[in-house]
């Protein structure tokens, strides 16, 4: 049989029920621009499947919740199916946890290009091109499962590509033992390739971060596959805001070097990397403890004023959401050598750091202050180690604050500056 070659978009996780999060104070110039970015970046993702002329497009569930999401998401949805339709291109979607297909309702009907997989089995479908078949692509929404189980798309051998469509959890090695040439994965807003060799095993992420927790760069895949069954596969960036995190070292501050400056150079970088895209930038600041005037809440809250006006109303905007004063990553070693309470807490501190806080044990503690709430205990016990991390840290600054006498307030910069546009 003569193969040909064909291309798809893989695209998951548009979740139109979600808006922007981690912004602080926002400006004017930004909240329409953060309100349309999710909507705008899945909009992408079709008009590139008209620019691109694909055969297909491949969802790989989460696209929106329908009842939470309304009229306008379903709308949306409708006209972008609509569109492809007029031009001949399928729509295979395999539902997640939010856009379950028995969600959808009965009243709205899809398009005859769009298949909904089942939540009960996985289905198999043949793609054609003037009625010869190019390619298989099997799927299933998301059941109760959070684990995609690969042995339920086994199938018989034979010369047509084959494409998996699932939204979850995926083992690499229960997937690379069926016989599937490209496993199209939702469920990550970041996208991660668990394999690049064939099986291709790739999760796309979301076209547009939510949080700073989705930093760096979002969009989806662009596949080629050629009459070989050979893949090319192309990221394509859809976000039209992006987040990141940056941490200034209590080095360069210890060297006398000038903040603003460092500051301006990391937010030029920024914008070049971003290539145009708005920027919400959180800044982590190491303190330098011997020198802990100059970063201090008001130094803190004149700084962020600074970021803001100088960077935060451009086009494209660098908006900096907050700044957060940490200790620095090695605290001074002549405080932790004194023969002194400070110095045992501050070498009792170094060494639960370097473990990450695992073997730090303050349940005793919150037992014998709050034994009789539970909503207290539960606030005061770390639930993961990022959080047992972050109080560890907090912890420290505290009791350096206490056993230095206040020398300078390093309680109040542990928390985060947002209310100040100076």
């Amino acid at each position: 049989m003569v193969k040909e070659s064909f291309r798809f978009i893989h695209a998951s996780d548009f979740h139109l029920e979600r808006s922007l999060q981690d912004i602080f104070d926002l400006p004017e110039n930004l909240r329409k621009t953060l309100v349309e970015a999710p909507w705008r970046a899945a909009e992408a993702v079709f008009e590139h499947a008209l620019l691109e002329n694909v055969d297909f497009v491949v969802l790989a569930g989460d696209l929106l919740n329908p009842t939470t999401t309304g009229a306008q998401g379903l709308a949306f949805l409708l006209e972008q199916f609509e569109q492809l339709k007029s031009r001949g291109i399928a729509v295979y979607w395999a539902g997640g946890s939010v856009d379950d297909p028995d969600r959808w309702p009965d009243a709205v009907k899809l398009p005859s290009n769009v298949h909904v997989f089942s939540k009960k089995e996985v289905e198999s479908v043949a793609f054609r091109r003037h009625q010869t078949t190019l390619a298989t692509i099997m799927g299933r929404s998301m059941d109760n499962s959070q684990t995609v189980r690969a042995a339920e798309y086994a199938s018989e051998p034979d010369d047509l590509f084959l494409i998996a469509v699932a939204h979850g959890h995926a083992d690499v090695e229960s997937l690379s033992a069926e016989r599937v040439d490209y496993w199209a994965l939702g469920g990550k807003h970041l996208s991660e390739t668990l394999s690049s060799e064939q099986p291709a095993i790739r999760y796309c992420g979301t076209p547009q971060a939510r949080s700073l927790a989705e930093h760096g760069a979002h969009g989806f895949l662009l596949v080629d596959v050629d009459a070989n069954s050979k893949l090319q596969i192309h990221t394509i960036e859809s976000d039209l805001v992006r987040y990141a995190s940056q941490e200034i070292d209590a080095d360069d501050i210890a060297l006398g070097r000038d903040l603003r400056q460092l500051l301006a150079k990391r937010v030029a970088r920024l914008q070049s990397e971003a290539a145009g895209r708005h920027l919400l930038v959180k800044w982590k600041v190491h303190i330098d403890m011997e020198h802990a005037n100059i970063v201090g809440p008001s130094a803190m809250e004149d700084l962020l004023g600074w970021l803001r006006r100088e960077f935060g109303h451009g086009q494209p905007a660098c908006w900096s959401t907050d700044i957060e004063i940490l200790p620095p990553k090695n605290l001074p070693s002549k405080w932790q050598e004194e023969d002194t309470i400070l110095g045992d807490f501050l070498r009792t501190a170094t060494q639960h750091r370097k473990d990450h806080g695992k073997q730090l044990n303050i349940k005793p503690i919150i037992d014998t202050e709050t034994p009789a709430s539970n909503l207290w205990q539960a606030a005061l016990s770390p639930s993961d180690t990022a959080t047992q991390q972050a109080t560890l840290e907090r912890a420290t600054l505290l009791g350096v604050d206490l056993l230095r006498g206040h020398k300078v307030d390093l309680l109040a910069p542990t928390r985060r500056f947002g209310g100040s546009d100076k």
